[in-house]
């Protein structure tokens, strides 16, 4: 009996975390950020450069986080993670920004770019690829909402998860910092091909409608 309590305390407990994660994410990407930078001519290295300043400084954060210990402490370390997600998801702005992009940054882009290499099984609504393009969807609220709360309850199991890290804290934090590191420069990587491949599209479709202009009248 008692067994079956703690069962459902924790399934109930993993709800809640789910919910409160995919609010924030939703929260976060309606409100895409801005950016200062400008588009420049050589975009992949100063891509690179962003996403290995925001990686030290979610590393960072990361370490410093104190997750409480049990399940339910997990609840009150979400918004300090939701920080970590900041940091992301202004860095692929900035990206988008250095490739003269930011302007189709939506809602849809930032989840794949924030998520792709974590959830990508997740994103097959969002994101469509032909050949070495990558067409994103447009989504209803309603099917963002889906795809958030399926992530929201994806990041709820791993966070149970590195709970038990707590036995060692020193091991658990440089643990989590590592994960944030690696985790925020494949959200870098992730948003440098989107942004890459929409400025070489450009580039290719340029040609053709230089020429159709050249072409004499009769």
């Amino acid at each position: 009996m008692a067994e079956e309590i703690v069962k459902q305390d924790k399934k109930e407990t993993l709800k809640k975390i789910s919910e409160k994660a995919s609010t924030l994410l939703f929260e976060l990407i309606t409100d895409i950020p801005g950016s200062l930078y400008t588009p420049i001519q050589n975009p992949d290295d100063k891509a690179r450069l962003l996403a290995q300043r925001a990686a030290w400084k979610s590393a960072t954060v990361s370490t410093s986080l104190s997750i409480p210990a049990g399940i339910t402490g997990i609840l009150t370390a979400i918004p300090d993670i939701a920080a970590i997600w900041k940091i992301q998801a202004q860095l692929v702005a900035d990206i988008a920004a250095s490739y003269g992009k930011l302007a189709l940054l939506s809602r849809e882009a930032m989840i794949w770019c924030l998520f792709r290499h974590s959830a990508a099984q997740l994103l097959r609504d969002i994101a469509v690829r032909t050949g070495s393009r990558i067409i994103v969807q447009k989504l209803s609220a309603t099917a963002i909402k889906a795809i958030l709360a399926k992530i929201g309850a994806s990041i709820s199991s791993k966070l149970l998860g590195k709970t038990l890290l707590r036995a060692i804290p020193a091991i658990g934090a440089l643990g989590n910092g590592a994960y944030a590191f690696y985790d925020t420069l494949e959200v870098g990587k992730t948003a440098a091909a989107y942004f890459r491949a929409l400025a070489d599209q450009e580039k290719d479709e340029k040609p053709c409608d230089e020429q159709s202009t050249d072409e004499p009248t009769a």
